[in-house]
């Protein structure tokens, strides 16, 4: 496959990954070895707002061919919504870094608690333990009470748990930490990594969001997707060569049986883009330390 001029693509890298460390269903050390079964050679580890499995699936990685960059996915609040924010190449010692990841992780806590109470009051009693017991530094959220209502035969997806339940304005949903996005990419510069934006079209208002964010330092736009059809792609791609930003791509893998477009290095990311954003890598506090990369 190849975009309309013509470039040729790569398709063993994947830019957007999660595993048990937050709402994944493989732990970092079997995301690493499926994708160097898939023939993976570069994979960043996304995790929603904690970098707990990056050590594991670093160390899993190199033995196996498979470039790890620590990464990490924050969960931003606008009126309109959420933006999310990817980090790459960020140190995941950072002080800073920590500091916010730990306070994401102890709302967290506290909101799945008041998420089982409130799916209490209408009738529906999970225990706690159907709940993942988070390692340390790992992160809880909305998706491990999706899967609690489906193991009980409440729900069939994950889906349908968010639409009956989760979502806004659903019985069970509980506002969580709120964090702007303009602070997120200021602590993913901080901690030396390269901030930018996720799949971009599910932030409203992108024509207002991008320069505001773009004025805190952000530095790429999630063009690849796996969702997004081809030419929605060459779309996004298009509006980050306007505003100057790198063009990044990944799955946005959540283990098997996810939504349909995540399969892990479903996205075919064009060897232009990947060129680029190799070299900001290399710039970045972890220095994309692999010769093979």
């Amino acid at each position: 496959m190849s975009m309309s001029s013509g470039t040729a693509v790569l398709g063993r890298i994947d830019l957007h990954t999660h595993s048990t460390a937050s709402d994944g269903t493989l732990s970092p050390v079997a995301l690493v070895e499926l994708a160097a079964q898939r023939g993976i050679a570069v994979l960043a580890l996304t995790d929603h707002d904690t970098t707990a499995g990056v050590d594991d699936a670093t160390r899993t990685g190199a033995p196996l061919g498979v470039t790890v960059i620590p990464g990490i996915e924050f969960s931003t609040d606008v009126p309109s919504g959420e933006v999310h924010i990817l980090g790459y190449g960020i140190d995941p010692q950072h002080a800073g870094l920590q500091e916010a990841t730990a306070a994401f992780r102890a709302s967290r806590e506290e909101r799945a608690l008041r998420m089982l109470d409130r799916l209490r009051a209408v009738g529906i009693d999970v225990p706690a333990d159907l709940l993942p017991a988070p390692g340390p530094g790992g992160s809880i959220g909305r998706p491990h009470v999706a899967r609690a209502l489906i193991a009980m035969g409440v729900v069939c997806s994950v889906d349908e748990a968010f639409d009956r339940f989760l979502a806004a304005g659903r019985p069970a949903h509980v506002a969580r930490f709120r964090l702007a996005p303009e602070h997120a990419v200021q602590i993913v510069t901080a901690a030396g990594g390269l901030p930018v934006l996720a799949h971009p079209r599910s932030a409203a208002d992108l024509d207002d969001l991008l320069p505001r964010l773009i004025g805190a330092g952000l530095r790429g736009l999630e063009a690849f997707y796996g969702e997004y059809a081809q030419d929605e792609r060459e779309v996004l791609a298009a509006v980050a060569a306007a505003h100057g930003l790198l063009t990044t791509g990944g799955s946005d893998y959540h283990g098997p049986d996810g939504r349909e477009g995540r399969d892990l290095a479903s996205v075919e990311l064009p060897n232009v883009a990947w060129t680029v954003v190799r070299t900001a890598l290399r710039n970045t506090a972890w220095g994309l330390r692999s010769a093979s990369a």
